[in-house]
């Protein structure tokens, strides 16, 4: 078979088709796959600040679509969380019966009467402050892990300490506000 010019020709204009269609139709894709993945990359933005609450990485496939109510609900329960822990281990002598009253806001009067129960007479003979709170919010139930560390002065002897606390806590909505009403902590006793 002689190839003239004409032929030459001819297939060379399939192939330029051919490689048209190709870069066409992977464009379309690379496109669709690009838009689906700002959209997800949206997505995660918005929930990012309780990426906390879920342990592993899910596939776009799966991953939970998270309603601004859960959002609101959960922005919430960390921020009653956090207020939980200041007032229930911040102790110091000018703060105590301020700290006694506030906490009814954020905890059941049964757990105030529990973390609550002196006058504050023995107030005096030891501080103790929090810092650097995580919550981490159940995705399902009202319910909640906090981890803290938490700082203990004894005014008499000078001696300080500084201990990682994990907690456990459970909320109930109580006249549309959350308040806790039980906490169990969870922080490891004694060593290795």
């Amino acid at each position: 078979m002689n190839f003239t010019a004409r032929h030459i020709a001819y297939l060379s204009g399939v192939l330029l088709l051919i490689s048209l269609a190709a870069n066409v139709f992977f464009y379309q894709q690379v496109t669709a796959v690009t838009s689906y993945s700002n959209a997800s990359e949206t997505e995660n933005e918005s929930v990012a600040p309780f990426e906390s609450a879920t342990s592993e990485a899910t596939s776009a496939d799966t991953e939970p679509i998270v309603t601004s109510t859960e959002t609101e609900r959960m922005e919430e329960l960390t921020t009653r969380a956090t207020r939980f822990v200041e007032y229930a281990f911040t102790i110091t002598k000018d703060s105590y019966t301020t700290q006694k009253r506030q906490a009814k806001d954020v905890m059941s009067e049964e757990l105030a009467a529990t973390l609550f129960a002196a006058d504050g007479s023995d107030v005096g003979t030891f501080e103790t402050t929090v810092r650097d709170i995580e919550v981490f919010p159940s995705v399902s139930g009202e319910d909640c892990l906090v981890r803290f560390e938490q700082d203990l002065l004894i005014t008499e002897t000078g001696y300080e300490e500084t201990t990682q606390e994990l907690l456990a806590l459970t909320f109930e909505s109580i006249e549309g506000r959350l308040i806790v009403t039980e906490m169990e902590d969870l922080t490891p006793e004694g060593g290795i």
